[in-house]
């Protein structure tokens, strides 16, 4: 019942998207079933019309109503009128295909690129709490791969029902020549379709396998790359190749399986079908007597109705299989809650003139002890104060509740008296520049790196002035293209040390008003972390600053000190 409901709201959510568009590529696609189970019939109580006998008028209806038509409009049932005739209706259902077909796939494109910048937009708005407890190859993959089969699974319910719409234009034909015939043709097909229920469980299950797969071959291609260096020293190649082609060949035999239990079905229709069809002829011309004339329509006619049962089970098939897809794709959607993206809401950063002070302040993580319990602290304006402690006694998440990333349990965080509330967070943001201990870079030229996300972009002058400030600015000069060398692979182009430095610079060129350092010079070598503090020491006249270490002999730079415990 769960999963029904999950599917349920999936179409609402592809309703929303365009309904009046949905609404006109239903109705097309209607249409286009219904023409599609009549135009070929339709030629031969056509061709009927040239040599009428008494038989063909008795049992084919299609040919009077034709005549009639021809009639009134005063075209004689010539062979080139009747042609004509058909042409005009072939022609128009051609065009009416077409535009259905183009307003199929753009509208399958557009959902998949609106479901994909909605679904990122969530993610990239999402609290970092909540982003903290998610693994990235989850994402990865719904957003790069996932999303498609949505659009797909929908339409392969548009798909059935242009073959329902296919087969009840071709009974409604049948009918008219033997209903015997037609119930046995119907009945039979529906018979079959029932028995073969069991390979749509097995295409859920194979669903659920091939994402499982996909997963994880993702990670073991990720896990290479994040130690390829390590890789290539144990010389354990064959070790992580080995992690890839388990997750390879596994991926591969699912989506093998899943061709197989597409393809049996399509396989016993066929033999069935042959079956049905001897029975039928047999039957209908030694028993019931139907005309030879009337009996080849009704073969035409099941020829093109049983196999469509087929092709039913096979759109059933491959909607089975993708209901694993969608269900993940909305459990990611609806899970990271409404889109709240910050970026251009926040006014002019806060400022801090005199302090910022922690009152009566409590904090735990959801599975863990209690990481602070009534704590008060100030920190002072315009200064450096340190704060030490052992490892995982608190120290970075101490810095984390006074940027807003993490939500205080009891007690209040303000700036110069004034609380700072949710709603501040995006001023409060705007004015912090955060320098972690595992310094990062993208692949891009170092004026990107430099630049990143900065709302100001600085010229080549000032990002120098700023490099030399920090004692990098000899690392770009050392390199033939400056700043606008392309770097990969960023932890093998520069030292731990560089790049520190590096990213420090990254973050004064943002022009922060409060500056937190976790474990930043923790990379450094005695003269490079020497010059670093002497800089900070320069800075803090303009900055407010926050520094986590656990170097005692740094002590002497901090004019405030919190020991956390």
């Amino acid at each position: 019942m769960h999963d029904a409901k999950l599917i349920f709201r999936s179409f609402g959510l592809f309703y929303k998207f365009n309904p009046l568009k949905l609404t006109v590529l239903f109705v097309l696609t209607l249409v286009a079933g219904f023409t599609q189970g009549i135009t070929v019939v339709l030629l031969i109580p056509l061709l009927g019309l040239l040599q009428p006998s008494a038989e063909t008028a008795s049992q084919n209806h299609w040919s009077d109503f034709f005549s009639m038509i021809l009639n009134k409009t005063g075209q004689g049932s010539s062979l080139l009128s009747i042609l004509f005739l058909f042409a005009v209706c072939m022609l128009l259902i051609a065009v009416m295909n077409y535009f259905k077909t183009l307003l199929q796939s753009t509208y399958q494109q557009d959902f998949s690129y609106f479901i994909r910048k909605k679904l990122y937009h969530k993610v990239v708005s999402s609290d970092w709490e909540f982003l903290n407890r998610k693994g990235k190859h989850n994402y990865i993959q719904v957003i790069t791969t996932e999303i498609p089969k949505v659009s797909q699974y929908y339409y392969y319910y548009l798909d059935l029902a242009t073959k329902f719409v296919f087969i009840a234009a071709h009974v409604i034909v049948a009918l008219f020549i033997s209903v015997q015939f037609t119930l046995f043709v119907v009945v039979a097909g529906l018979l079959v379709l029932l028995l073969l229920s069991g390979y749509l469980r097995k295409a859920s299950k194979l669903g659920y396998d091939n994402i499982k797969s996909f997963r994880s071959m993702l990670k073991k291609i990720d896990d290479f790359w994040m130690t390829v260096k390590l890789a290539k020293v144990h010389h354990s190649e064959s070790f992580y190749y080995g992690k890839f082609e388990e997750a390879n060949e596994e991926m591969h035999d699912f989506q093998n399986q899943q061709i197989r239990n597409r393809a049996f079905p399509q396989f016993l229709y066929a033999l069935a079908g042959v079956a049905f069809l001897i029975i039928v002829v047999y039957l209908s011309y030694s028993y019931m007597h139907i005309p030879l004339t009337s009996l080849f329509v009704l073969i035409v006619l099941f020829g093109r109705i049983f196999p469509h049962f087929g092709n039913i089970n096979t759109d059933i098939n491959m909607m089975v299989s993708n209901t694993a897809s969608v269900k993940l794709v909305l459990e990611m959607y609806e899970e990271t809650g409404s889109s709240n993206m910050e970026e251009g809401v926040a006014n002019d950063a806060i400022e801090v003139e005199k302090q910022i002070k922690l009152t009566d302040c409590s904090f735990s993580y959801p599975d863990g002890r209690p990481i602070f319990d009534h704590f008060n602290e100030t920190i002072p304006a315009k200064s450096i104060t340190g704060i030490v402690g052992l490892s995982g006694c608190g120290k970075t998440t101490l810095l984390d509740l006074l940027c807003g990333l993490l939500t205080l349990k009891g007690g209040s965080l303000t700036v110069d008296g004034k609380p700072l509330g949710k709603k501040d967070f995006p001023s409060w943001r705007k004015g912090l520049g955060y320098l972690l201990q595992d310094s990062f870079f993208v692949d891009g030229t170092v004026r990107e790196n430099l630049v990143w996300d900065a709302s100001v972009r600085p010229d080549d002058k000032e990002l120098m002035d700023i490099l030399h400030l920090v004692n990098a600015d000899h690392l770009i000069l050392g390199l033939k293209n400056g700043l606008d060398t392309y770097i990969t692979n960023y932890q093998y182009h520069f030292s731990g040390g560089e790049r520190q430095r590096l990213a420090l610079a990254r973050v004064l060129i943002r022009k922060p008003k409060i500056l937190f350092l976790d474990e930043a010079t923790s990379s450094l070598d005695p003269e490079n972390e020497k010059a670093i503090m002497e800089t900070l020491c320069r800075l803090k006249h303009n900055v407010t600053i926050i520094f986590v270490t656990h170097r005692e002999y740094l002590k002497s730079y901090f004019d405030k000190l919190i020991a956390v415990e």
